[in-house]
């Protein structure tokens, strides 16, 4: 896959920073809050970021700890806006964001679905990995995020990367496909599969 001009990815927090200014910074995990993704899954997704995180405007949804946002950060990235429902998230995030030291970063309490309806930014990359959907009839964020709102807030030529578990909702291959969005990339981390979409022209 060409690295794209632009990036929405869905991502979980993991256990340290990987590279950049706040390499091996150890993340902070609230307890029972969050899924911490495996470093080498997220270390992968951020090789294939490469050249195009520097500069770049990122909003990091279901952000978890921060550490995906603050990852961009240490990696080049101008801003990353992480947004998260839970207290106990948002708190870990500003935490290990003031301990990073990185510039551009802030965090927002808020529903990831009601943020993006309301946000009237402009993102080069966005990363989010909502709950997973692990059986029939489980939510699937992913598919309600997908929406013209969503496109709006991606500059031109951006992507949008989510992080699932295979099996159910967008994790099924044969449900990936949304009116508006086409699916550039498919990349499987064991049990874990991370999706590139783009807006359609």
């Amino acid at each position: 896959m060409r690295p794209p001009a632009c990036f929405i990815l869905f991502a979980a927090p993991a256990m340290r920073i990987i590279a950049g200014e706040a390499k091996g910074m150890p993340i902070h995990v609230p307890a029972g809050e969050v899924r911490p993704t495996q470093d080498r899954v997220r270390e992968a997704l951020f090789n294939i970021l490469t050249g195009i995180l520097p500069g770049a405007r990122v909003l990091d949804l279901f952000c978890g700890s921060g550490s995906v946002g603050i990852e961009a950060l240490s990696r080049g990235a101008a801003t990353a806006r992480m947004v998260d429902a839970a207290r106990a998230s948002c708190d870990a995030a500003r935490r290990n964001l003031e301990r990073s030291r990185l510039r551009g970063g802030s965090v927002v309490a808020a529903d990831c679905l009601q943020f993006v309806r309301r946000d009237a930014g402009k993102y080069d990359i966005i990363f989010a990995d909502p709950p997973y959907c692990k059986a029939a009839g489980d939510r699937d964020m992913i598919a309600e995020l997908m929406t013209d709102r969503l496109a709006e807030l991606l500059a031109e030529g951006g992507y949008f990367i989510a992080e699932a578990q295979e099996g159910y909702g967008v994790g099924d291959s044969r449900t990936r496909e949304f009116a508006g969005w086409r699916l550039v990339d498919t990349r499987h981390y064991g049990k874990n599969v991370i999706l590139f979409y783009q807006v359609e022209p």
